[in-house]
């Protein structure tokens, strides 16, 4: 299935790509780049949990928030990039222990944003 991209699609998605690197540049100022990058990324998954499943439990979110909260500002926001980059130039035992420090709690943190939504949708 294919989707025909609007230019208020693209325009939502790249204003959203922008305020998020800028985020994610401004947030690592006060962190080191490895613990930044640690950082933005569970905070990121977290904040995807929270609009992934928020039409699932809460109702509708509009296309155009879904692109520019999740596409662009998400997207840009978290840094799995330089997550990469940072493996790599590790040595093979500190890359395994960065590697599951970055993943499993991005995925603890989409799971708890999950349980938010759950949460505030049966306290409706």
């Amino acid at each position: 299935m294919s989707r025909d991209w609007d230019v208020k699609d693209l325009l939502a998605i790249g204003c959203g790509g922008f305020l998020g690197a800028v985020a994610r540049f401004t947030f690592c100022q006060s962190l080191t780049s490895v613990r930044g990058t640690l950082a933005v990324n569970v905070l990121g998954s977290f904040c995807l949990g929270l609009l992934m499943y928020h039409s699932e439990f809460l109702g509708y979110v509009p296309t155009r928030v879904r692109l520019f909260a999740g596409i662009g500002f998400l997207g840009s926001f978290t840094t799995f990039s330089s997550f990469a980059v940072y493996a790599f130039q590790m040595s093979f035992l500190a890359s395994v222990i960065f590697i599951c420090a970055n993943i499993l709690p991005g995925l603890f943190a989409v799971l708890l944003g999950r349980a938010c939504m759950i949460y505030l949708g049966r306290r409706r």
